[in-house]
């Protein structure tokens, strides 16, 4: 018996030592091809989270500078965007809109956006902030409309280049709701020179409505995980390749 066993462990021990690595060459090209586009994708996301970590450092920075004057804002909307500024004109009441839906405190409504003319004639969107859907243009209560000129602080928010996203309600200008920026259509049917910011206003109106919403960068940063994802398909499919290789060897 213990001879018996002395063999087959040395039989064992020779397979072993016999045992190639033969995955073949096709395998491997194609192994090859899909582990460099993995690895692409998990470099291309390790980069693009550099680049958001960035991006989210200057806005946060950009929310404690020194304010700007609107026509500062408007030489470089882009790196003006997030900065605190302020604009000095009247408002066009009758030209006012709602914008998108918001629910606050169990009710229904939307952010009141009023056109600020400025003295040159341009027009510039101020977010004054929630009004309850009883309220929305044309129901403004006067008593929350300023009268003559005024000056609004806010944070500058940059919509020129905005798109409808697939589930984004269509605007209905007629009703005077709109769901998303379409500046061009906005130009059109305010009948002014619209500029592509809007300021989002910060100070509550009379008898605290409009109510002034918070200003949310909205930038996810989910690039590393993503980066974990690609890099360990990378890995899993490595690995399946050499057991596969392994076990071609030892047929």
């Amino acid at each position: 018996m213990a001879s018996s066993s002395s063999t087959g462990g040395t039989s064992s021990a020779v397979e072993a030592r016999h045992r190639r690595f033969r995955p073949g060459w096709p395998l491997t090209l194609a192994t090859l091809c899909a582990l460099a586009l993995l690895l692409a994708l998990g470099t291309w996301q390790v980069r693009r989270l550099a680049w958001k970590t960035d991006l989210v450092a200057a806005i946060e920075t950009r929310g404690a500078a020194v304010p700007l004057t609107v026509e500062a804002a408007l030489a470089d909307p882009v790196a003006g965007e997030f900065r605190h500024a302020s604009a000095r004109g009247r408002y066009r009441h009758d030209l006012a809109i709602a914008m998108g839906t918001v629910a606050e405190t169990g009710e229904v409504g939307a952010r009141l956006v009023t056109p600020l003319q400025l003295a040159d004639g341009r027009l510039l969107l101020v977010e004054r902030g929630w009004l309850p859907e009883r309220l929305l243009p044309p129901a403004v209560p006067a008593e929350i409309e300023p009268a003559g000129e005024v000056e609004v602080d806010g944070v500058v928010r940059w919509h020129g280049g905005d798109r409808a996203g697939p589930f984004t309600p269509a605007n209905q200008p007629q009703r005077r709701r709109w769901f998303w920026y379409d500046m061009p259509a906005l130009a059109a049917e305010l009948g002014g020179q619209l500029e592509p910011l809007v300021l989002v206003a910060e100070g509550p109106g009379e008898r605290g409505l409009p109510r002034p919403l918070p200003v949310r960068a909205d930038l996810p940063n989910n690039h590393l995980g993503y980066a974990i994802t690609w890099y360990g398909l990378a890995a899993a499919l490595l690995a399946v390749y050499v057991a596969f290789g392994l076990r071609r060897g030892g047929e």
